[in-house]
C-alpha cells in the first residue's frame, strides 16, 4: 500500500509511527478533557470515552456539548468524531460510522441499524464472514436469533452486538477515579 501511495503522490512525506509518543499524546488530551467530565477514559489506540452523564447542560445540551467537544479539539489540530449514547459501544460506533449523531437512551438499536458490520468492531474474519452471509449493516444483524449468531461466531460477538445495541453495558474505567463525596448532619435530637 505504501509503494501504491508514493506512485499516485510521488511527493508524499511518510512518517513512521511511534506508538509511545502516541498513547503519551492521548493520554494528555484525556486529561485536557476533563474540563467537559470527571470521567475520561482511554479506548487505545486513538479513542478517548467521555460520560457526559450529567454534564451536558453546562454546555446547553448533548447537541452543543457534542458540537462543543468536537470543536475545542478540533482547533488543536486534530481530526474528531464523535458520538453520543447510551453505552460505549454504541458512541464507539457511531463516532466512527455516523459522526455527529446522538442516539438517545434506548433507541441504539435504530440509530445503528444502517451503519455497516464493521460498526461493531469485531474481528475481521468476522466481519468478512457476515459480509459474505449477505449481512451488511448492523440492522440486519440485529434481526438474525442469537443462538445461530453465537453458534456460527461465537458468544463474544453476540455480548459484543447486544452492547453495541445498547441492550447490555460493559464498564469503563476512567483515567482517575471519580472521588466518593459524603455528607453528614448530626442532631441533638433524634429526628423522626
Amino acid at each position: 500500500p505504501l509503494a501504491n501511495a508514493r506512485a499516485m503522490v510521488p511527493h508524499l512525506h511518510v512518517v513512521e509511527a511511534d506508538e509511545k509518543a502516541d498513547a503519551k499524546l492521548l493520554e494528555g488530551i484525556a486529561d485536557w478533557c476533563d474540563r467537559f467530565t470527571p470521567f475520561v477514559a482511554l479506548d487505545p489506540p486513538h479513542g478517548l470515552f467521555l460520560d457526559l452523564t450529567g454534564c451536558t447542560h453546562l454546555f446547553g445540551g448533548e447537541k452543543q456539548s457534542l458540537t462543543h467537544i468536537r470543536d475545542s479539539i478540533g482547533k488543536q489540530g486534530f481530526v474528531v468524531g464523535a458520538g453520543i449514547a447510551g453505552t460505549a459501544a454504541a458512541a464507539y460506533a457511531l463516532s466512527r460510522f455516523a459522526n455527529g449523531t446522538i442516539a438517545e437512551p434506548g433507541n441504539e438499536a435504530e440509530a445503528l441499524a444502517p451503519l455497516p458490520v464493521a460498526a461493531l468492531n469485531c474481528d475481521l474474519k468476522i466481519s468478512h464472514a457476515l459480509r459474505r452471509a449477505g449481512l451488511k449493516t448492523v440492522g440486519q444483524i440485529a434481526l438474525r436469533n442469537r443462538s445461530e449468531l453465537a453458534s456460527r461466531f461465537g458468544n463474544e460477538f453476540v455480548f459484543r452486538l447486544e452492547r453495541t445495541l445498547g441492550r447490555s453495558e460493559q464498564p469503563i474505567n476512567p483515567l482517575r477515579p471519580v472521588p466518593d463525596f459524603i455528607v453528614e448532619r448530626r442532631f441533638a435530637e433524634p429526628i423522626m
